[in-house]
């Protein structure tokens, strides 16, 4: 069951970044566009200028509206998830003579000895061990260094360990072993063309958690944000339980993900200016080539019907070379003028031709340079 879950939310949160925001996107901007523009009045034709500039807008505001849900998620989840300071009843920074003190007020109201008539004793046993394992965390210095930054799984992921640094290295060499699995993912895919929009925020978003998971495990106390900063906030305003450490990291780890995959998506809404949608089809030199190619098979299919239709139309006068002389040069010119420099893209090449000979010509100039 837990590695299910862990597939959904690694699956989940992808499938929504990459198809269910687009798609809500469309049905957003339908539905915007029947309540803001009056019957009748024409709407935004798809691929306009006008058109793009909207649905980029909205793309924005439901990724910005989904990282938000993210962080407030993965959030949420913490606070329901059992906490051995929460479960107890106690701060953070709890000191032994306190926990002990607080732990006989439990001692009484919770033990299976003091429960009602009415209470499962099972119940109200299994209950009280669970008070007693997380006391015991909190008074062990080792356990409690482990698991104030690295979670209660760290516990089950090194059962033999005893001292800090045993639980440090093992938490190390999990984290280590994770994030370089993902920096060697991120290269083999970069280097077959896939993951290349905000690839530069993967790889900084990567070593930005790293780092400040590596500096909260390696350093004896917390972190300044979240001690000085963070902590303080909510505590005095009464949001919400103190953050520990691990807390934090799943909080950052979360949004980075979240921020790199939403940054990804966003390069590409802005790579392409709404406001000039055929600037990219302008006067480039594939462009210019791609014309000169369709220019020369133009030329060459109407030479083709020009000496066919010369040969066709001179057949009365095949003794008479004047007159054959004569009318081959009056069906060329026919040609070229009624034919040729009707075609559209010859006429546009004409102009273009003629635009840059007169660049920097003085005005009232006359002439053809």
């Amino acid at each position: 069951m837990a590695q299910a879950n862990m597939s959904w939310d690694t699956i989940g949160p992808f499938l929504v970044w990459q198809f269910l925001i687009p798609l809500a996107a469309g049905w957003m901007q339908t539905i915007l566009y029947g309540i803001f523009i009056r019957a009748g009045d024409p709407k935004p034709h798809p691929g306009s200028p006008r058109f793009i500039k909207h649905r980029r807008n909205i793309l924005i505001a439901v990724y910005a509206a989904y990282f938000a849900f993210t962080i407030y998620e993965v959030d949420f989840n913490l606070q329901r998830s059992s906490n051995a300071y929460n479960d107890l009843g106690v701060p953070i920074n709890v000191d032994e003579s306190g926990l002990n003190s607080h732990f006989r007020r439990l001692t009484i109201k919770y033990h299976p000895d003091k429960v009602g008539p009415n209470i499962d004793r099972d119940l109200a046993n299994e209950y009280y061990v669970h008070l007693k394992h997380a006391r015991d965390i909190i008074l062990d210095p080792a356990k409690r260094f482990a698991y104030d930054r690295f979670g209660p799984d760290i516990f089950a992921q090194c059962q033999s360990c005893l001292t800090i640094k045993e639980y440090t290295d093992s938490a190390l060499l999990t984290a280590g072993t994770t994030y370089g699995a993902l920096l060697i993912i991120l290269i083999g895919a970069n280097a077959l063309g896939f993951l290349k929009d905000g690839s530069y925020w993967r790889y900084l978003g990567l070593l930005a958690v790293a780092t400040f998971e590596m500096r909260t495990a390696l350093r004896p106390d917390h972190p300044t944000l979240l001690s000085k900063y963070i902590n303080p906030l909510i505590t005095s305003s009464k949001l919400r339980p103190a953050y520990l450490p691990f807390q934090i990291i799943a909080i950052v780890k979360k949004s980075s993900i979240s921020l790199a995959q939403f940054l990804a998506l966003l390069m590409p809404l802005y790579r392409a200016d709404p406001q000039q949608p055929n600037k990219s089809s302008g006067d480039t030199e594939d462009a210019r080539h791609k014309q000169l190619d369709r220019l020369s098979t133009l030329v060459s299919d109407s030479n083709k019907d020009t000496t066919r239709l010369l040969e066709m139309e001179s057949i009365p006068y095949t003794d008479n070379e004047k007159a054959k002389s004569e009318l081959r040069e009056a069906l060329k010119k026919y040609m070229v003028q009624n034919a040729v420099q009707q075609e559209k893209e010859v006429r546009n090449a004409m102009g273009e031709v003629m635009m840059r000979r007169r660049i920097g010509v003085p005005h009232g100039a006359v002439g053809t340079r």
